[in-house]
């Protein structure tokens, strides 16, 4: 997520000041979207430039060290319209504990039935981290800290789901034969060659 949208929404709730938009976005996201200081004024800046927020006039609301920002109409309408368009999750096609798995079984030097473990125990580590965090949230307070925690916890139970079923694969994949060698010519093809 950009720290722009995250602004933009912080603004339409209430007009604020750099450092209020900085506490709000960590109570508000958690600490998982903290983000330097210096970061949510460049943002600022450029979200100014492109006349998504305005800086409000000398007010009770504003002293002359500080600036009190608010959202722009253009800046609601930038807004709903990134709420709005839906989001594709980023799947892990290249992943890594797969790459692992295909490779122990092509070398031999670690069977893919350790490197499947290995990754069951950092798996339950993490969820085990995870869930101590969901129990120690404040319910009342940190609906948004606890869904993060949730969604997370979820993706992980997910993993140990794709980890089964790799188990459950090995034999088949013993039965894969290995790649194999090609040759390629060197240098550049003949012209008309491809």
């Amino acid at each position: 997520m950009s720290v722009k949208y995250a602004l933009l929404a912080l603004l339409d709730f209430t007009p604020s000041y750099g450092l209020q938009l900085h506490s709000l976005m960590e109570d508000t996201l958690g600490d998982s979207w903290s983000i330097n200081v210096g970061q949510v004024y460049s943002t600022l800046s450029r979200l100014e430039r492109d006349k998504f927020v305005k800086r409000l006039p000398d007010s009770e609301l504003s002293d002359e060290d500080r600036n009190m920002y608010a959202i722009t109409p253009e800046g609601k309408k930038e807004l709903e319209e990134w709420l709005r368009e839906p989001l594709s999750r980023e799947y892990r096609l290249r992943d890594v504990v797969f790459a692992k798995l295909v490779l122990s079984h092509m070398s031999g030097q670690v069977s893919p039935d350790e490197v499947l473990q290995a990754q069951r125990r950092q798996l339950l580590k993490e969820t085990h981290e995870l869930t101590q965090l969901r129990v120690e949230a404040d319910s009342a307070n940190s609906i948004s800290w606890i869904l993060v925690l949730e969604s997370a916890i979820m993706h992980l139970e997910a993993d140990m789901k794709w980890l089964d079923l790799c188990e459950h694969s090995l034999e088949k994949l013993e039965e894969v034969p290995p790649p194999v060698i090609r040759s390629r010519p060197r240098g550049r093809p003949p012209k008309g060659e491809k």
